[in-house]
């Protein structure tokens, strides 16, 4: 696929096939992410794969969270909505989470957390070239001190940018629409 329609056909993926996913599919993707632009060579992202156990884990903490978004922990709907979660998290093939260095200096910071973004950009280009689907989730959970915990990453120096869903995908959502590019642009003489 050339870059230009690996642009293109990119979509947030919301339903993948049983197909696996494993690391070994990823790996030379990851290549390809940290091949992003970043200020002062800083390689700021960390990757972590998440293997069966953990997504059990984050899987109570995504689904506490959805429920609650709902309804109270008394209400008797709770346990439903909590249940139907927490299914549908475990359904996910594959997660991929992406973390950045945070820096005391607000500039560098603000970089680090730009060329992490760029990061997750390549890899979900190599994804779609790939023929995967990714959706890129910032769930409220991204920023649980439990789930940091889980993960091993300490608040002070760490935070996670991005939970990335993985799998084949069941169907293409068709493109959104959006603005042509000259909405956006000022001129300037």
């Amino acid at each position: 696929m050339e870059l230009v329609s690996a642009i293109q056909q990119r979509r947030s993926v919301f339903k993948f096939t049983d197909q696996p996913v494993g690391l070994a599919d990823i790996m030379p993707l990851l290549s390809l992410a940290v091949l992003a632009p970043n200020h002062r060579l800083t390689q700021p992202w960390q990757f972590l794969w998440v293997g069966p156990q953990t997504q059990q884990v984050l899987s109570a903490y995504y689904a506490e969270a959805k429920a609650l978004k709902k309804v109270d922990r008394t209400h008797p709907t709770f346990a439903d909505y909590y249940q139907r979660a927490q299914q549908r998290f475990m359904k996910i093939p594959a997660i991929l989470m992406v973390a950045c260095r945070v820096n005391d200096d607000p500039v560098i910071a603000e970089e680090d957390f730009a060329a992490t973004c760029c990061a997750v950009q390549n890899f979900l280009l190599a994804v779609t070239d790939k023929g995967l689907g990714a959706q890129w989730s910032t769930h409220p959970i991204i920023r649980d001190e439990r789930v940091l915990d889980l993960l091993g990453l300490d608040a002070q120096s760490m935070r996670i940018v991005a939970m990335l869903y993985l799998g084949y995908p069941a169907q293409l959502p068709p493109a959104p629409p959006r603005e042509a590019a000259g909405a956006f642009l000022t001129l300037l003489v």
